[in-house]
């Protein structure tokens, strides 16, 4: 997915489909810019600690990430404009779903509140996030962790 806001004190919530899944990682970035506009960001060798738990009978619209700050949707296609629509509306349908708003209001909402980005360009899905700041989610009583 290569988005740099995957780093120390990120959580993330990716989706189990089968029983016995796996988790594997790719490769590491000392930096890399939105866009990812090339190969490769700066890539490094080195060592990852997680924490896996399963979340059950929890249903988000993932991938999705939270930090200090923000909540985040995280969304790949084939195009910019389908993985920008697609992590925009898991995003208003996550309001939507967890808060007392509309769907119409939810998407009003994100479009004052939100910040649409894009992670990366170069792989053959192009990948984009949509950040909701976490002062907004708790104003709503939105949580993930």
């Amino acid at each position: 997915m290569d988005c740099k806001i995957i780093t120390e004190g990120c959580t993330l919530w990716l989706p189990v489909n089968v029983p016995g899944a796996l988790f594997a990682l790719g490769d590491l970035h000392a930096a890399m810019g939105d866009g990812e506009v090339s190969v490769c960001g700066l890539e490094i060798p080195g060592e990852v600690v997680v924490n896996l738990s399963v979340v059950k009978n929890r249903a988000l619209p993932t991938p999705m990430m939270s930090t200090a700050d923000t909540l985040y949707t995280l969304a790949s296609a084939k195009t910019l404009d389908e993985a920008a629509e697609l992590a925009t509306r898991n995003m208003a349908h996550f309001v939507a779903d967890y808060s007392q708003l509309s769907l119409a209001d939810a998407i009003n909402l994100l479009s004052i509140t939100g910040d649409l980005q894009i992670c990366q360009v170069v792989d053959p899905l192009k990948t984009c996030r949509f950040a909701l700041p976490r002062s907004v989610a708790e104003q709503l009583n939105l949580q993930l962790d």
